[in-house]
């Protein structure tokens, strides 16, 4: 009988052993925030392009605060971005340079965020709440397998992924395109103060003619308040605003007189630098166009208390089912014990 307690026990073990990976499974993917995926997600509204030429890429995901969104992960790999668009421009307004982003090997997301139809709509103050679009579709991302995050965004889309970014685990590079420092009149929602707190290499990027409004002063202000020591300020001259500075065609340099081929090769430029920082921040090539002018990404010497701790994040997760298999395992080794000494 002793020698059947020892077997039971030790059977008992290898179970307890392996129950912490399960549940760890287990919970992972009740918490996935994908709710529908292809021809099950809603389309119309603000897409443009997107529903007819990547059906089957479409994914409908819920943010933390319960808000249903509508976008399309292009691509694939461990290497995830996303792509915040600006206020009243269509979603496919970043697709140009996210399929270039998908033939350079990473993945993307696109969506429209909330109160941009097809997405749900609120009121209140949750209406002001894009940043944390700007989580949820970096969750996706890393649901799809991505280990490291980019996030860049137009306009409020910028403004809105600034928010998000110092809570956005294992994010490498930070990209903002004509973004004001503030999102509505919620102090806490300040770009200003988010860029404080993120000292990851980031991208500046404005035009000095934006016919929107005079988003030089917003945007030089954010780059001066990032905590980042790889931090890069480009100016254009051409008469465009966030993604569009990245066109060759441009929106409103086609319409304007003045508009020439040294802006429309200015734009491109903006664009190759732009596919430069995120391979520089993903550590694809070796950057030389920042404020140090130094390869180095170390930025030990940053206050980080702020700053999301992800392996402290994974711990935590994992921490729960592990301390749940060792009190089992400890209460059947005490029964496996009990049960032999009454057996003598």
């Amino acid at each position: 009988m002793k020698r059947k307690a020892m077997r039971l026990l030790a059977i008992l073990c290898v179970v307890v052993m392996l129950l912490p990976s399960v549940v760890f499974a287990a919970d992972k993917k009740e918490t996935s925030i994908i709710v529908a995926t292809g021809k099950d997600v809603p389309t119309g509204g603000i897409l443009g392009s997107l529903p007819e030429k990547y059906p089957a890429n479409a994914v409908e995901f819920v943010t933390q605060d319960g808000v249903k969104l509508c976008g399309y992960v292009l691509g694939s790999g461990n290497k995830g971005i996303t792509l915040g668009h600006e206020n009243g421009w269509m979603v496919d307004s970043w697709l140009p340079f996210a399929e270039r982003l998908v033939k350079e090997g990473y993945m993307v997301i696109l969506w429209a965020f909330r109160n941009d139809e097809p997405s749900d709509s609120v009121s209140g103050d949750a209406t002001y709440r894009r940043d944390l679009d700007v989580l949820a579709a970096a969750q996706v991302l890393r649901e799809r397998g991505a280990t490291k995050i980019l996030s860049m965004g137009a306009s409020i889309g910028g403004t809105s992924t600034a928010v998000a970014a110092p809570n956005i685990p294992e994010l490498v590079g930070l990209g903002i395109l004509s973004s004001p420092r503030q999102f509505g009149i919620n102090p806490a929602i300040s770009a200003l103060e988010a860029v404080k707190k993120i000292d990851v290499p980031a991208f500046f990027a404005v035009s000095e003619k934006d016919p929107t409004g005079n988003y030089y002063d917003e945007v030089k202000a954010l780059y001066e308040a990032s905590a980042s020591k790889q931090k890069q300020f480009h100016v254009i001259d051409s008469s465009e605003h966030g993604t569009d500075m990245l066109s060759e065609e441009g929106r409103y340099s086609k319409l304007s007189k003045d508009s020439t081929g040294e802006q429309k090769q200015e734009r491109k430029a903006l664009a190759d630098k732009l596919l430069l920082f995120v391979d520089n921040s993903f550590g694809k090539t070796t950057s030389t166009d920042d404020d140090s002018n130094k390869p180095s990404t170390n930025t030990a010497n940053h206050n980080t208390s702020d700053k999301v701790d992800t392996n402290k994040t994974e711990k935590k997760a994992f921490m729960n089912p592990t301390i749940i298999g060792a009190g089992i395992l400890f209460i059947l080794a005490i029964v496996a014990i009990i049960m032999v000494k009454k057996k003598k």
